[in-house]
């Protein structure tokens, strides 16, 4: 990615043959990531099922015959929140196996995405929530009411999962390794 181009460096060597080869080095910070309960294996299992937890709701709540997903301010909140989960998942995906000295494209691409990603969706459902609120006081009819409250359920269970995202992210320090060599005397 551009982002992280100033990272790396084009070295030029050449092989047994005569021929130069271009590789990237990387040149940039590392970091160290450390967890206050549990371990990097700990996390990414807990973030997955989290994950499968939330596209159940969210995507369960899409299947359900109310009046309220006609309204586009109940629906494009709605559609819109599929961004944001399809991006934290691939952050979730793209967590590393095991405790090392990270790179900063690696940090940006797995721990700084689910962190975006995961208030993202939060601000996504919590509007969609709203706006079926509002359409369940304003314009729904009252026979409708049961399916209105089953979406609104899905949604906030959805909403919930995301808070403990959020929660769970609280556990990770992340720091420079220059940084914590200058903690230490």
């Amino acid at each position: 990615m551009k982002k992280y181009s100033e990272d790396y460096e084009i070295v030029v060597t050449k092989d047994e043959n005569g021929r130069e080869r271009e590789t990237a080095e990387y040149r940039g910070d590392y970091f160290d990531v450390t967890f206050t309960v549990g371990d990097i294996a700990k996390y990414k299992n807990l973030s997955i099922l989290l994950l499968a937890l939330t596209i159940v709701f969210h995507v369960g709540a899409g299947f359900i015959d109310n009046q309220g997903m006609y309204q586009f301010f109940v629906a494009l909140p709605y559609v819109f929140a599929f961004f944001p989960l399809l991006y934290l998942a691939l952050g979730i995906f793209h967590l590393p196996k095991e405790t090392r000295k990270f790179r900063r494209d690696e940090i940006g691409l797995s721990f700084d995405r689910i962190k975006t990603m995961s208030r993202v969706l939060l601000i996504f459902l919590g509007v969609g929530i709203l706006g079926e609120i509002v359409f369940l006081l304003f314009f729904a009819e009252k026979t409708y009411w049961p399916l209105e409250f089953l979406y609104i359920l899905l949604q906030a269970l959805a909403f919930s999962t995301v808070i403990l995202f959020i929660r769970l992210q609280k556990r990770i320090h992340i720091q420079k390794f220059s940084d914590i060599s200058e903690q230490k005397p």
